[in-house]
């Protein structure tokens, strides 16, 4: 009787213990757009549920290492792998040094004649200073600042936070106070960067021009509109006292107008973010949020860039909610920050505004839109 129930018994832990069945295969887009929607789920999730974070930040990770691997990537899909798994490792799991070997990789994947190149330096100094090697950070760093690049704030706001930091610690006074303050010069210009003449005349007509004709024209506009209103109920009365209606029932629709915009609306978003998520823009913010702690310099050229590029994309939805309700350019941007699950830091870091602003206009927007409207636009998101 032993025998049977033996066999049964090593049967039953040679199926558990087999070699697992066989997962569903992706093409290297696929797990690219996999791994980025792990990135926003894991940024969105709450800071204080570590291990359900991780557990998302992992899934990422396992389908980007997939991309670096597989013989059917292309090198921009293996080179945006190993950038995005860098950012992982350096501001999620804090492990410089493997935060490093993906760096690295990623460097001799691109080449030194890259556009990213300088940055890169950048990012490796700071790296290095993490991991604890200021001799090899203070070199990176002096070479990211010497490298031919177009002006970036990004990669002095780097470099100087380090050498301002290894100086003060080896107690070189004269050294740490010069990247102190040109530290904070670069921080400062980040602040309050200058805006050109249209940008001005933009935010003029935006937050004084348009508010003011508005309410001024607000009293009169109620005056017209409750003198046309009794003007028509009176004639309606008119009417119906010489022809009185049929009896007869007559068949209407039952479908609210506020449901069939609501369709579009879903429609136009779905359609927008099919397009949104297929190009370089919908990584970059993907990447921002992997920590919002430490968010790459942006400057208003390229705040403006972001903004077009929203309204172009989700163009569809844009008409949709100025069909219904008086937004302005930066209302429409919130509302589509709104719809994409985007923190009120990323939203604010984006438009180079603030939280607070943000939460305004979101408070704004809410009393702006029918409930049909706003439901669609939130989502899942709130």
């Amino acid at each position: 009787m032993k025998t049977p129930i033996y066999i049964l018994l090593t049967a039953c832990f040679l199926i558990a213990c087999g070699p697992p069945t066989r997962k569903q295969r992706y093409t290297p887009i696929e797990e690219q757009r996999l791994a980025h929607d792990y990135l926003m789920q894991g940024n969105k999730a709450d800071v204080d549920d570590h291990t359900h974070r991780m557990i998302l930040f992992d899934k990422a990770t396992y389908h980007l290492a997939n991309i670096v691997v597989r013989d059917d990537a292309n090198d921009t899909l293996r080179a945006d792998a190993l950038y995005t798994l860098r950012w992982i490792e350096a501001y999620i799991k804090h492990d410089y040094e493997l935060a490093l070997q993906y760096l690295n990789q990623y460097i001799e994947l691109v080449g030194p004649k890259h556009e990213s190149y300088p940055t890169c330096l950048a990012y490796k100094a700071d790296d290095l200073w993490h991991f604890g090697a200021q001799d090899s950070a203070l070199h990176y760093a002096y070479r990211a600042l010497e490298a031919p690049h177009t002006p970036n704030d990004a990669i002095e706001y780097i470099c100087h936070h380090i050498l301002w930091n290894i100086y003060d610690s080896r107690e070189m006074p004269d050294s740490a106070s010069r990247h102190k303050a040109l530290y904070i010069r670069v921080h400062d210009s980040r602040v309050f960067e200058p805006m050109t003449m249209d940008e001005l005349k933009s935010q003029l007509h935006t937050k004084v021009i348009a508010p003011t004709i508005k309410r001024d024209t607000t009293i009169p506009m109620m005056v017209i509109t409750i003198v046309i209103a009794t003007i028509l109920y009176i004639a309606y009365r008119i009417v119906k006292r010489h022809h009185p209606t049929s009896s007869m029932p007559i068949e209407t629709s039952t479908t609210p107008t506020s449901f069939t915009e609501a369709q579009r609306l879903h429609r136009a978003l779905t359609e927008g973010y099919h397009i949104f998520e297929s190009i370089s823009l919908y990584r970059d913010i993907a990447t921002m949020q992997i920590n919002e702690r430490e968010l790459p310099d942006i400057n208003y050229e390229t705040t403006r860039t972001i903004e077009h590029t929203l309204l172009d994309t989700f163009n569809g939805a844009c008409r949709v909610l100025l069909d219904n309700c008086d937004l302005n350019d930066q209302d429409l941007i919130c509302c589509l920050c709104i719809y994409l699950g985007y923190s009120n830091t990323i939203t604010a870091h984006l438009g180079h505004t603030t939280t607070a602003t943000i939460r305004k206009r979101k408070e704004r927007i809410r009393k702006k839109l029918s409930a049909d409207l706003y439901e669609i636009l939130v989502g899942e998101n709130e």
